[in-house]
């Protein structure tokens, strides 16, 4: 049979969003590569997409709707057609509606789909039924919260300044493995004599390319900054004209500079106070520094002002208004497109209560009046929540209705009522934004679904005729929702060409309008210092201590280059790859508790026990352990895995996860 290339773009939770070329016979993907026209991504593709086919015809795929048929968690299910399970669902809705209302019911979603329709579609079916909403909070919000208090919605800098800068600070970002494209560029930076610093909890991936190293104690970057904010005060480093022309406030914050001492600043982070003074003097000497900002700094107790007061600091240089330089980290393409033809909150037409995302473990297990249902789809909270053993106690009640809408048998799919089968990207049709640069592209059906999956618009939409919804929203296909998304984003149609546009109809990638790096999308239409909208002890950035916990040890969860959060656990490649769960330990704290390299331990606190491979290594801070990647039950040593030993607080502002501000203690497995 003849072959032929069609274009799609990646579908995941990562920053780039890949430009993706794949043969087809018009039934199978035959094989992937990257896509060379994309404007971005230019045909690289990562490890993890490189073999997208054996993921979309994996032999484990689910490709029929199953229920279940032994006690949950045990993946007893057996095949139904898709008839009884929308009937199964919906009459199980419509009761629990009747006796407990419709609050009683909870959507649980997140990005397992980065693309426009397939991850908001279900926000408008749940808004329309009045179930309880979800606070999608889980990666960064915190990171967004602190970016806006003093930015507002001010679009961060597209990537490519990075290969013109002078200086690039690498704040908490392991971009070998989440921002691929980012790191391409920064090695092109190197090659042109840019210096790189890399500000992390232990040396990542990224080490290598770094010139400097500055390994702090989790939790303390926002003192950081504020030190160095400090030392270019005091040195004359500051960029005066641009404060003055472009920022509010910015003398009141000059002036509480003087509590971060160097000494001070180096006792909280654990580092010396020659590498607060080198990275200051550094940073307010270069022409065009860039400051990428990560997720995993956000991740704490103090995340938001942690990440405000990064950006305070890169103000101080003039770098905001700076072409070649300034802050990366926070963008999202999707802003140029009217997302609420999709969500619809015109539907949400009465209040109803909020749930954290964060915290399903208690609202599975103590919330009153209690879920009696939950729908899931795009995400894997038994692998990814906090506080995993109270998730899974939640998700084994059995007077919990539950649907998950999956490809694969996940740990959470196990403990399903009715698993729905769900389809691939090149599936079905869509948008991709990614939020790590400005290029977008329109995605069409590459290959008919596989089996008798079906997209989260389509399921939505026979599940609302089931439901008795009678809005012509639902009557909509897939390809017509993509069309009025497209059309009502005006943006596009008044920053484009006829030629930009026609080539993102046709499914290229096409850039979005650069802004002026001095459009400040602020209330003051300048750069906001100080922010009288938050409580008065916030109005300025200030040093917060995260919250810590009653344990010797900081345990920092990190990405692995070999999977993506708990996706990829399917691919038998790519897990042999990453191993075994392994605990990154410094040699000083596993000789304290008689721990050699290789030993079975316990990590552990008042949450849980969890059994990891001690891997000893000088690439971590003393007081520090790190646990890279997130694996499946079976793939773990006691069916736990690192989520189990992460609480379920909130970050000060944006309600985010604290997946990073958790300590736990260790000993060697009798």
């Amino acid at each position: 049979m003849n072959t032929c290339w069609k274009r799609s773009a990646c579908p995941y939770d990562c920053p780039d969003g890949c430009g993706l070329l794949l043969e087809t016979d018009g039934v199978s993907i035959k094989r992937v590569k990257g896509d060379s026209e994309h404007p971005v991504t230019k045909g690289f593709l990562c490890r993890k997409m490189n073999h997208y086919e054996q993921t979309i015809h994996h032999k484990d795929r689910i490709l029929t709707p199953l229920k279940r048929t032994g006690n949950k968690g045990s993946g007893l299910f057996t095949p139904i057609s898709w008839e009884e399970a929308v009937r199964q669902i919906t009459d199980t809705w419509k009761s629990i509606i009747i006796k407990d209302g419709a609050q009683a019911i909870l959507p649980y979603s997140y990005a397992g789909t980065e693309h426009t329709v397939q991850n908001k579609c279900g926000e408008a079916f749940f808004h329309y039924m009045g179930a309880s909403v979800l606070e999608r909070t889980i990666c960064s919000k915190a990171k967004e919260a602190g970016y806006s208090q003093i930015l507002g919605s001010t679009q961060t800098r597209d990537p490519a300044v990075l290969e013109e800068s002078d200086l690039i600070i690498i704040w908490g970002s392991n971009v070998a493995a989440t921002f691929i494209h980012a790191y391409e560029r920064i090695q092109k930076a190197k090659q042109n004599g840019a210096k790189i610093i890399l500000i992390e909890t232990y040396e990542t991936p990224v080490a290598p390319l770094a010139d400097e190293i500055i390994l702090v104690c989790p939790g303390t970057d926002g003192a950081l900054a504020l030190g160095t904010a400090h030392i270019m005060k005091e040195r004359s480093l500051i960029d005066y004209t641009f404060l003055e022309k472009y920022t509010e406030g910015w003398q009141e914050f000059i002036d509480s500079l003087h509590q971060y001492t160097p000494e001070k600043t180096a006792q909280i982070c654990k580092i010396s106070v020659k590498e607060v003074e080198q990275l200051a003097i550094l940073l307010g000497n270069a022409k065009h520094p860039s400051i990428l900002i990560g997720s995993g700094i956000s991740r704490h107790g103090n995340g938001a002002m942690t990440v405000r007061s990064i950006v305070a600091l890169q103000a101080l240089t003039g770098a905001l208004g700076d072409p070649k330089g300034g802050l990366l980290g926070v963008m999202s393409s999707g802003r140029f497109f009217n997302r609420e033809v999709i969500t619809r909150p015109d539907f949400l037409t009465k209040p109803v209560r909020s749930i954290n995302m964060n915290q399903l473990g208690d609202a599975l297990c103590d919330l009153t009046p209690p879920i009696k249902s939950i729908y899931i789809y795009n995400v894997n909270p038994a692998n990814v929540a906090p506080d995993q053993k109270k998730v899974l106690q939640g998700l084994m009640r059995e007077d919990l209705f539950t649907v998950v809408h999956e490809r694969f048998m996940t740990d959470t799919a196990q403990y399903a009522d009715i698993i729905l089968p769900a389809d691939t990207s090149v599936e079905h049709g869509d948008i991709s934004t990614p939020y790590g640069h400005p290029c977008v592209q329109r995605t069409y059906p590459v290959i008919p679904p596989l089996g008798q999956s079906k997209s989260n618009w389509d399921t939505f939409c026979l599940l609302a005729k089931g439901m008795g919804f009678q809005d012509p929203f639902w009557q909509m296909s897939n390809d017509e929702i993509v069309e009025k998304i497209i059309a009502e984003s005006s943006i596009l149609h008044s920053k484009w060409t006829e030629n930009e546009m026609k080539r993102f109809q046709s499914g290229f990638g096409v850039l979005l309008p650069t802004p002026d790096p001095h459009d400040y999308e602020t209330p003051c239409k300048k750069v906001q210092f100080i922010n009288k909208f938050l409580p008065e002890d916030d109005w300025l950035p200030h040093y917060k201590e995260n919250y810590g916990g009653n344990y010797p040890l900081r345990l920092v969860t990190a990405p692995h280059v070999q999977t993506l959060n708990s996706t990829f656990n399917e691919r038998e490649d790519l897990v042999e790859k990453r191993g075994e769960m392994l605990l990154l330990i410094h040699p000083e704290d596993a000789g304290e508790r008689e721990i050699v390299n290789g030993d079975i331990i316990d990590v552990f606190n008042e949450l849980a026990t969890v059994v990891f491979r001690a891997h000893i290594t000088d690439r971590v801070k003393k007081g520090t352990v790190i646990a890279e990647g997130i694996y499946r039950k079976e793939q773990s040593f006691n069916h736990l895995t690192v989520n189990a030993l992460l609480s379920q607080r909130l970050t000060d502002y944006g309600k985010a996860s604290s997946l990073n501000d958790n300590t736990v203690d260790i000993r060697k497995r009798n």
